[in-house]
């Protein structure tokens, strides 16, 4: 049997101790979110310290073991470098990473002497591990054996640190196939066809500038490709065909080949014809200015 309560039969202790109870927890919210906020300004104390003391090269086998931590989780598709020790603080540890929709493909973190991740607000430091965009995943990796890596979301990057480690003699780091799709930061998916695409937004991201495309194939277009072979891109699902062509060819280094007249267009929806590589490279460059 369910006994209703009515608001009159509540004694004034009752009520007493409710209110009480309700403060202690509003406290307690309270404290914990300026905990946090403390201690993301004592880990940031703490880095410039570090920053600012001498510091000995270590190996880094030689990092406290709490360190992997950080690299299974937020620096999963980061690699280190090197690491440093200033004693009595804490470590200083170069990264490298291989997610090229980072800002910066370098970069530095802090550890405690213990090996907790340090949290560090400075801007500047923070702005190199900046995301210019985020992947539409699948994306595919060769390998320096001309094997292949497919993420298929961001948990896979540790795909491409178990190859490492099963290879530990190789020296290059994984190249990224193209085209690839990329999600930018108010939603707008392109599609970027090289290497020069990709860094022309990266470029616009690092000096703060709209990082869409100046303008678009106008489908369809067509590509030659080393072997001579024509891929007909009639609807954008068709430029994956050029990714599986060099996935089929892993050790085909040269580009496929746009074919030329093609209709490009704006962001304004205007649109123009380019009939070669040099009023292509124009219509790019122009995009910069």
């Amino acid at each position: 049997m369910i006994t209703s309560i009515s608001k009159k039969s509540l004694s004034k202790s009752s009520i007493l101790f409710f209110t009480i109870t309700a403060f202690i927890l509003s406290a307690l919210s309270f404290t914990s979110c300026s905990d946090a906020s403390d201690l993301s300004s004592d880990d940031t104390a703490l880095i410039e310290k570090i920053e600012n003391a001498a510091k000995t090269t270590i190996d880094i086998t030689s990092l406290p073991s709490l360190t992997d931590r950080a690299f299974k989780e937020d620096l999963l598709d980061s690699y280190m470098i090197s690491a440093q020790l200033a004693a009595g603080l804490g470590y200083k540890v170069a990264i490298a990473t291989d997610n090229i929709s980072r800002e910066e493909e370098k970069s530095d973190v802090y550890f405690s002497l213990e090996g907790k991740q340090l949290v560090d607000k400075n801007k500047v430091r923070g702005k190199k591990r900046h995301k210019c965009f985020k992947f539409s995943f699948p994306i595919t990796f060769f390998m320096p054996d001309n094997s292949t890596i497919t993420l298929d979301s961001k948990e896979d990057w540790g795909l491409v640190k178990q190859w490492y480690r099963a290879n530990p003699d190789a020296n290059e780091r994984p190249e990224l196939i193209f085209p690839v799709d990329i999600v930018l930061k108010d939603g707008v998916v392109q599609t970027l066809l090289n290497i020069d695409e990709l860094k022309d937004v990266k470029r616009a991201c690092k000096e703060n500038k709209d990082k869409r495309k100046c303008f678009r194939l106008v489908l369809p277009v067509s590509f030659t490709m080393p072997d001579a072979s024509v891929i007909a891109v009639n609807e954008k699902a068709d430029f994956e065909l050029i990714k599986e062509w060099y996935i089929d060819n892993p050790t085909v280094e040269e580009k496929g080949v746009l074919n030329f007249p093609v209709d490009i267009m704006y962001k304004d929806e205007t649109t123009a014809t380019i009939n070669n590589a040099d009023e292509m490279l124009a219509a790019r460059v122009a995009c910069q200015d």
